[in-house]
């Protein structure tokens, strides 16, 4: 299914000498760790360590684990390039997955009835068909749009989990969007970011579903309700990740010096991956604020008994922006 470039890979390990690589994926092609590191022993002489930390994106790059390891390379599965800085030579590949553009063109054009024009998304596996996608919806007589690419989305229409730039980036407005891709993850962030209806094209499983803004409302009622209930905390976890593209140190220790001017009281909680079970265990705190990923507090991670904020809603809380200013476009900035 993915296109693994297993050429590429071993050609750049030969041209850098590398005597030891390690070997990173997002939980998804996990399946396909052994199968990768097998074939590079088999056509190099290299040494193939596979890290099993977290790697929830290009910014949860493995640099530190590489490091401590002494490896020669850090070869990246499933994301773009993202940090550009990270202290070691890193391979990306982008392992992007073909897709049959006409069949999904006709099982999404039922839910998209009545629109005229759609901005198109995806992740990165699937960006370089969006023009494919743009030109069969145009037979059809809708008007696709793709955002072009630029910083750390540089690929046209590509999205990230925090960056839905080229969604925004459109030169005219749409009734709606397309995102390609699997699971909720991008989708509720495009929705969140643009207060629009976002159809779901999985090419996966070949289901489409919507988030309209009866959804987005129930959520609205939930975020609300978080930030309400942290405005009543009188002690806070402030949450700074180790992560290289998520550490935000600077943001964290501004955030925790204004909510103690407000008489609360404070502490930053340095932590490599978000875990209920880890926060859970901090009895003091009555609310957290995390510095990192946006989606962790919105959706990604389940079972926190307390409210836990974004720092965008942190600002809401401290009284420094409305949550008219904070909800819609650019929510997750």
């Amino acid at each position: 299914m993915y296109e693994l470039e297993l050429e590429r890979v071993t050609a750049e390990i030969k041209k850098r000498g590398a005597k030891r690589v390690l070997l990173q994926l997002p939980d998804g092609m996990r399946p396909f760790a052994f199968q990768i590191a097998d074939y590079l022993r088999k056509a190099t002489p290299v040494e193939v360590i596979i890290s099993g930390d977290s790697c929830y994106g290009a910014c949860d790059l493995a640099s530190r684990q590489a490091k401590e390891l002494g490896v020669d390379l850090l070869i990246h599965y499933g994301h773009a390039s993202f940090i550009t800085e990270a202290g070691i030579p890193v391979l990306y590949v982008e392992a992007r997955i073909p897709i049959d553009v006409s069949k999904m063109v006709e099982a999404v054009l039922p839910s998209i009835q009545g629109w005229r024009s759609v901005g198109l998304t995806s992740t990165v596996q699937h960006t370089t068909q969006l023009r494919e996608v743009a030109e069969a919806l145009g037979k059809k007589g809708i008007k696709a749009l793709i955002g072009e690419g630029a910083g750390e989305t540089p690929e046209a229409g590509q999205v990230l989990g925090c960056s839905y730039s080229a969604a925004t980036r459109l030169p005219e407005d749409v009734d709606g969007y397309i995102f390609i891709g699997g699971g909720r993850f991008h989708a509720l962030g495009l929705a969140l970011t643009t207060g629009k209806t976002v159809v779901v094209a999985n090419p996966y499983n070949g289901i489409v579903t919507r988030f309209d803004e009866y959804e987005l409302m129930q959520l609205a009622k939930k975020r609300m309700a978080s930030i309400n209930a942290a405005k009543e905390a009188k002690t806070i976890g402030v949450l700074v990740s180790s992560k290289p593209g998520q550490r935000d140190l600077a943001e964290a220790i501004v955030i925790a010096e204004k909510l103690g001017d407000r008489e609360k009281t404070v502490f930053l909680i340095y932590v490599d991956e978000v875990r209920a079970d880890q926060l859970n265990n901090f009895t003091e705190p009555e609310a957290f604020i995390e510095t990192a990923c946006p989606r962790i507090a919105i959706d990604g991670v389940s079972g926190i008994d307390r409210p836990i904020l974004t720092a965008s809603e942190a600002r809401v809380l401290l009284g420094e922006r409305t949550w008219e200013q904070t909800w819609g476009r650019g929510y997750l900035g």
